[in-house]
């Protein structure tokens, strides 16, 4: 039995006209829970009796013999063109946001759905066929929980997620139901040009201005120097040139857990599962050990295709830098910022800033780190960005009675310098935005052998 729609959901999407579009019906529903009924009267009626449940909503061509698989289908394509009208209501209430210019949809893009919707709150075992009932269930446990937790003289403290592994504190219901919808993988909208699904009217934006013929080429990081539609979707990259994560054996600091854990894997553990069985050679991963077999042990070479080249390679680096410098008049260099030398190589360069310039390696790390400037030449990386957290633990053992500087480092906050305007703006980036405040720009450069120990 489907649940009848609550009345708050009834004036909710009242002025939502959803059309169902399974076989030959005509009918206009007002809201997804309406249509979401709807769609399970078709249902009832539907042959049971077949091996195969053929899908007969527009022109979709799914096909299962799993009964319920075919009922999440089916509930899903109602879920999936409110959120299609939805997006093109926000749209056409925004007429200053460009156009989509992704390939069109042919039909409705919905997700395999091999299981049923499992609510994964604490002590709550309870599974869905629809989507549309599995995410007004997650919000009633949001609101339920907010109302046992709030104290009773009217005080409002946190309200507790008892998701499964989650256990994050909230500051109202509203935050609560927000929060709770990432784990639901709950969308809002959908761009109704090419189909493909958003948490959020912003993240539909997002993906209207970014698509190339959009984009203004107005927003430059000052790191890489990739060009932004917006300066929200810049904001939101360079995060990413910050290093949040330090490892602990020594000072090398990461942008990601990943890298981290791929530099513990190959700087600290001597575990190499992977042997060659032509030679003695042990790789750390699989994909080490083929690049070694087809750089060491196959006779495949790579031949350029430019007419009356003969030159072959055994590894598609080489055959690019040949392709670039030969055919392509665009030769790679690394330039030294200190005498304008220029040398074909990064290791050379590197070998270079050691010997005549005297800079040495930061702590923890195993190579100079080089980008290209406006000019196209590879350039030594002078800057890290550190979190606060991290930049603590590298200089934890030699701060010495630094109240203000203990005091900054406490925050979870870090400031980045955005160079769009005249003016240098800075952008606060926090682990939780309500408790971002300006602490300073946290930078750290690359030593030289005149510097003083960290």
């Amino acid at each position: 039995m489907m649940r009848q729609q609550p009345s708050s959901k009834r004036k909710k999407s009242a002025d939502m006209q959803l059309p169902c579009a399974w076989q030959d019906c005509q009918v206009i529903c007002e809201g997804e829970w309406l249509l979401n009924s709807h769609i399970a009267d078709h249902l009832r009626e539907h042959q049971q009796g077949k091996r195969k449940c053929v899908c007969v909503w527009n022109d979709c061509i799914f096909q299962t013999s799993c009964r319920q698989e075919f009922e999440r289908h089916s509930y899903y394509h109602g879920y999936y063109i409110n959120l299609l009208l939805q997006g093109k209501q926000e749209c056409e209430n925004h007429p200053e946001i460009p156009a989509c210019y992704a390939p069109p949809r042919t039909g409705d893009k919905l997700p395999e759905l091999k299981q049923n919707f499992h609510c994964g709150w604490s002590d709550c075992n309870r599974s869905f066929v629809s989507i549309v009932e599995f995410q007004d269930h997650i919000v009633q446990h949001a609101s339920f929980e907010y109302e046992i937790q709030k104290s009773p003289d009217d005080e409002r403290p946190k309200t507790q997620c008892n998701w499964t592994m989650c256990n994050k504190l909230l500051e109202n219901k509203y935050r609560l139901i927000e929060h709770i919808s990432t784990h639901s993988n709950k969308k809002h909208v959908a761009c109704y040009h090419c189909g493909e699904l958003f948490r959020t009217k912003t993240t539909l934006f997002d993906h209207l201005r970014r698509q190339p013929d959009n984009n203004t080429q107005k927003f430059q990081c000052a790191q890489c120097f990739k060009f932004f539609a917006t300066e929200k979707l810049l904001r939101g990259h360079v995060v990413r040139h910050v290093n949040c994560y330090k490892c602990s054996m020594c000072d090398m600091t990461c942008s990601s857990a990943s890298s981290l854990t791929t530099h513990v894997r190959y700087r600290h553990l001597k575990d190499k599962p992977y042997k060659c069985t032509e030679c003695d050679t042990r790789c750390v991963r699989e994909s080490d050990l083929a690049k070694h077999v087809q750089i060491v042990h196959s006779k495949m070479v790579h031949q350029c295709d430019q007419p009356g080249c003969q030159y072959s390679v055994r590894t598609y680096t080489q055959m690019r830098r040949h392709f670039l410098e030969v055919h392509g008049n665009n030769p790679i260099f690394y330039a030294c910022h200190c005498c304008e030398r220029f040398f074909k190589t990064g290791k050379s360069l590197s070998v270079h800033l050691i010997k005549k310039h005297g800079f040495r390696l930061p702590s923890g790390h195993k190579r100079f780190s080089y980008r290209i400037d406006e000019n196209g030449f590879y350039r030594l990386e002078m800057t890290r960005i550190e979190s606060l957290e991290v930049t603590q633990q590298i200089l934890a053992p030699h701060i010495k009675q630094e109240t203000d500087l203990n005091i900054a480092l406490e925050s979870s906050c870090y400031e980045i310098v955005n160079p769009i305007g005249t003016d240098f703006e800075r952008i606060i980036v926090s682990n939780d935005a309500n408790e971002a405040h300006l602490v300073g720009e946290v930078t750290i450069s690359l030593p030289s052998l005149n510097d003083a120990e960290f």
